[in-house]
Formats: structure tokens, sequence, C-alpha cells
């Protein structure tokens, strides 16, 4: 998948921002670490990202402290999927639209969903000092894909 230019564009800027705030220094490394996220199909997982960055030779704790960062920046989401065993997945977020979205334990299948009512409550809320730029609402739960094969294997046993 090529690297959206707009993405990274709107993902570095969101950074720059964000380490010039923080007093942090500039790293090429970190941006480079930036530009693979935005090839990759999403969500993807550190291991993913650490594969396709093999080749820049960029070392596995720098692209940890590289994803523990994009998170604390908003540039990223991080969420724990079970396929199997438990993996904490993340997804880029450098967009300022609200996003809903249901998300299986089992399977980890997602879906989005507009709930305008749901919306209007959230953004008409208010939350103590802070004026809302956006909001992202994950919700958690079991498919019906994954109901079924539970009960099959139910009545299996």
């Amino acid at each position: 998948m090529a690297t959206s230019n707009k993405t990274y564009e709107t993902a570095l800027a969101k950074l720059n921002a964000y380490v010039k705030k923080q007093g942090l220094r500039k790293s090429n490394v970190r941006n480079q670490v930036l530009e693979q996220i935005c090839r990759l199909k999403q969500p993807f997982t550190a291991e993913q990202l650490t594969q396709v960055c093999e080749e820049d030779r960029i070392s596995v704790a720098t692209i940890y402290n590289a994803l523990s960062l994009f998170v604390t920046a908003q540039i990223i989401h991080a969420s724990n999927r079970q396929r199997g065993r438990t993996a904490i997945e993340y997804e880029l977020i450098t967009g300022t639209q609200n996003r809903l979205q249901v998300i299986c334990s089992e399977c980890g299948r997602k879906a989005n969903f507009h709930d305008k009512a749901l919306e209007r409550m959230i953004v008409e809320r208010q939350y103590y000092n802070i004026s809302m730029q956006h909001f992202s609402l994950f919700v958690y739960g079991e498919c019906r894909l994954c109901r079924q094969k539970k009960k099959q294997e139910a009545r299996k046993s």
C-alpha cells in the first residue's frame, strides 16, 4: 500500500506539533517509523511494523518507543485484540472525524456504525474544562458468528 501523502503529512504535522509542545527533539528515524505506519494496512501490530522497518535497520526498541509516543500524541490508537492470544493492534487516527466502532473480542472483526442520537449526546455533553475536538467510541462484545460457533461447540460436547 502506497503512502498517502496527505495522510503522512497530516500525521507528521500532528507529530511535529506534539514534539514541539513537549520540548522533545525531532527525529528522522521517528519520522521514518511514522511513514511506514502510513503505508501499512490498518490496523497493524508492532510485529508487522517491525518487519517492514527491518530494511531501514530501525531497532525494535526505537519502534516501540515511537509507538508509545504516537499513542500519547493521539496519532495512533492502541487496542487489545484477542485472536488466539492477546495482542495489541494499532490504527492511525490522524483525522478529526468522530468514530463509532464495534469490535468482536473473540475474532477481532470490527465494523463502523453510525448513531446520530449517540453522537449528538456525546458532542453536546460538557467535559469539565475541555473543548472536545473529536471522539472515538469502541464497543467490545461477541459477534454473531462467534456466538454461533460457541453454540455449535457446546452442542458437540
